[in-house]
């Protein structure tokens, strides 16, 4: 055990953060075995269709054929953000995590491909890459059915589709490798908290005395009509 002590705490707080510290240990523990486990995975079942998407490039949409995706690697990481082409704006909380996950594509394209898709238009797409600066590609699922294809959970509508799936190209193809299937186990709260290993905003949340609070999705700085009265239920946006 340590020996390190900050200035002037108190010995019933050393004692505590002993006790969390243990448990953090173990915590960090059972977080590597359980990434030894994904990464032991096989492969899963083969791309289900050649899926081709489609972006804007110059001001002009342009087909993306999933093989694209992946660049010059062989694993693709392909979040499905909730975004339907009627809808006013993006889920605030799939922006949250788009964020996250720009803000570490350089050194995530070291080793995979990582974007994100949406049933929302190409054109919209662009709009909010622009106003939020994200640089992974961001393509429209409308006209195939990826998004219902690889849901994860029982729906008819490709814009409430959240979920994280892994790819992998293979010399006979490629498969699904992983999906972040916790959506469909959820707490008691009803919370899936399917992505929160790769969501940065909740876990420096936290480590904060506050914690969480009581919010299910993030602040934003814009104003999400359609998500709030057709997913959280409320009629004032």
């Amino acid at each position: 055990m340590s020996a390190f002590r900050f200035p002037n705490e108190t010995e019933e707080y050393r004692a505590k953060r002993d006790a969390l510290l243990d448990a953090e240990v173990e915590l960090r523990a059972h977080t590597e075995s359980v990434a030894a486990q994904r990464r032991e995975l096989p492969l899963g079942g083969r791309l289900a269709q050649e899926y081709r998407f489609t972006r804007m490039v110059g001001g002009e949409r342009r087909e993306v054929p999933f093989a694209e995706l992946f660049g010059d690697h062989s694993t693709l990481l392909l979040y499905s953000m909730m975004f339907g082409s009627d809808w006013d704006a993006p889920c605030p909380s799939c922006t949250s995590i788009v964020d996250g996950m720009n803000a570490n594509w350089r050194a995530v394209e070291a080793t995979a491909a990582i974007g994100a898709v949406a049933a929302a238009r190409a054109e919209q797409l662009d709009a909010w890459t622009e106003r939020r600066g994200w640089t992974i590609p961001l393509v429209s699922g409308m006209g195939n059915s990826y998004l219902l294809d690889y849901a994860g959970f029982e729906t008819d509508q490709p814009g409430l589709v959240s979920i994280l799936n892994v790819f992998r190209r293979t010399p006979e193809g490629i498969f699904h490798s992983w999906g972040s299937e916790l959506l469909s186990r959820p707490m008691e709260s009803g919370h899936p908290r399917h992505v929160d290993s790769f969501w940065p905003m909740w876990n420096l949340l936290d480590l904060s005395p506050e914690g969480r609070g009581d919010a299910i999705i993030p602040k934003q700085d814009f104003e999400h009509a359609v998500f709030t009265r057709e997913v959280l239920g409320q009629r004032d946006a």
